[in-house]
């Protein structure tokens, strides 16, 4: 499990784990926008970066891939 724990730590900064759990709860690029303060396009710029650095195609393989490597509870 460690390994996993690695990945995070290595490959996604926190605000794109922070983007990541948030997308995992359900919410819009729009709403995470409202939430950080920053614009709906960063969100979606942050979203396409965790999809690059974690070879996922969509959200939802995203946010399976984060749940079976351990990046989300």
């Amino acid at each position: 499990m460690s390994d996993e724990h690695d990945f995070t730590n290595d490959w996604l900064t926190p605000r794109e784990t922070e983007v990541l759990k948030l997308v995992s709860s359900g919410l819009s690029a729009k709403e995470i926008g409202r939430m950080l303060e920053i614009a709906p396009r960063t969100v979606d710029r942050h979203i396409d970066h965790i999809r690059l650095k974690t070879r996922t195609k969509n959200r939802s393989h995203m946010i399976a891939f984060a749940l079976s490597n351990g990046i989300l509870p």
